[in-house]
């Protein structure tokens, strides 16, 4: 299991976006400390009161330059072709995964949010298909020394990409999925599919796991596959003390996820392909018990309780959590990063370094001791039927 932190540094009214950035810096380094394996941000343009992160691609060499083992994920890049051209992002891409000795991947969507869509007059209609061709733009510019393109939204000639990736045979690919087709559409390209975020469930999360799993081993590729399963956290992660401590300030949460899943209906009636964003509507959004224990897009609790909300995704089939860490004062969000990497991550990373109760032990050894004995006089009767004078 790889975890990973999510911030998109919301920013609360009071407060200045230079402040929240110089906050975020501290918590990524915290989380590089403590064993985090990766930290993200949202591509998110002219968002009111949830996300700030409108150029990660100037962020992350910034951060890269002050850590040493954290990867940096793209949660995600948009390519729409008026936000972002194919090529430009594997420039970018590439010349991220120098700066930072390899340590960059490229979460890929296109857009979720008619703020920026119509910033942008991008074509809600159009929209999925530049997805898939940018995919593929980048996939052939950073495989082939020599490469082109030919498709309904890009024609691109003969050309070399520069400068030159680290990764091989590329920095790995993971794609935005929400609906099904999307995560067949992953499995079919051989890259990693985010999935969940959406506050359907965990029956939802595991049929979207299953697809995935099933598509993949029917389909035939032609170029290497970075095939991973991500459960997206987007309500929110938050471990603190006490259960009780943890979803106090959890609860807090519900009106950034009100406010980033309100126009998820009015993109879903602007075009099929956005059809299944229109299911968040029959959710009530203000049910905690729903929301923290099922579903799927929170895991809050004290140390044990996130270990076992984590576990649950682990026996899915996950491969790894993105989980977003992100609108609660910044010393909050430090103690949680902190209680987090102290005391989730190492029971899935290195479960044999968790010390145990003397208690547990002492149960372990009593339970042991039955067989410990029967291998013993089964050794003392060998060796008395052979005659060993001992």
């Amino acid at each position: 299991m790889r975890f990973i932190f999510m911030s998109e540094a919301e920013t609360v009214p009071g407060h200045t976006h230079e402040q929240r950035y110089r906050e975020l810096i501290d918590e990524v380094l915290l989380a590089e400390e403590v064993g985090f394996d990766a930290f993200g941000t949202s591509e998110q343009h002219v968002a009111i009161g949830t996300a700030t992160t409108s150029a990660p691609e100037v962020l992350y060499p910034y951060m890269m330059a002050l850590t040493k083992r954290i990867q940096f994920i793209h949660l995600v890049t948009l390519l729409p072709t008026r936000i972002n051209h194919a090529l430009r992002v594997a420039e970018r891409l590439a010349t991220e995964d120098i700066l930072s000795n390899g340590r960059v991947a490229l979460g890929v969507g296109r857009g979720n949010t008619t703020l920026a869509l119509r910033a942008f007059e991008v074509s809600p209609t159009e929209n999925k298909a530049q997805l898939l061709e940018g995919i593929e733009v980048i996939r052939r510019a950073m495989t082939n020394d020599i490469f082109s393109f030919v498709g309904e939204h890009y024609k691109i000639p003969p050309r070399s990409l520069v400068p030159k990736h680290i990764q091989q045979p590329h920095p790995p690919i993971l794609m935005a999925t929400g609906s099904p087709e999307s995560v067949r559409a992953a499995a079919q390209m051989g890259i990693g599919a985010m999935m969940g975020g959406f506050y359907l469930g965990f029956d939802f999360l595991q049929s979207m796991i299953d697809i995935y799993d099933a598509e993949l081993n029917a389909t035939e590729h032609d170029v290497p596959t970075q095939a991973q399963k991500v459960a997206v956290i987007s309500g929110g992660m938050h471990c603190a003390e006490t259960n009780e401590d943890a979803r106090h300030w959890a609860s807090t949460l519900f009106e950034t996820v009100k406010l980033s899943t309100g126009g998820y209906d009015r993109l879903a009636q602007l075009s099929s392909d956005y059809a299944y964003m229109g299911a968040v509507k029959n959710i009530d959004l203000a049910d905690q018990r729903y929301m923290f224990e099922d579903s799927a897009g929170f895991i809050v609790g004290d140390p044990e309780a996130c270990i076992a909300q984590v576990k649950r995704f682990a026996d899915m089939g996950i491969d790894a959590i993105t989980m977003r860490i992100d609108g609660l004062p910044h010393r909050e969000l430090m103690r949680s990063i902190e209680l987090f990497g102290k005391y989730v991550i190492p029971t899935f990373k290195n479960p044999r370094s968790v010390v145990r109760s003397s208690d547990e032990i002492l149960v372990d050894i009593r339970a042991a001791r039955p067989a410990h004995q029967a291998e013993l006089e089964a050794f003392e009767n060998v060796h008395a039927a052979v005659g060993d004078p001992r």
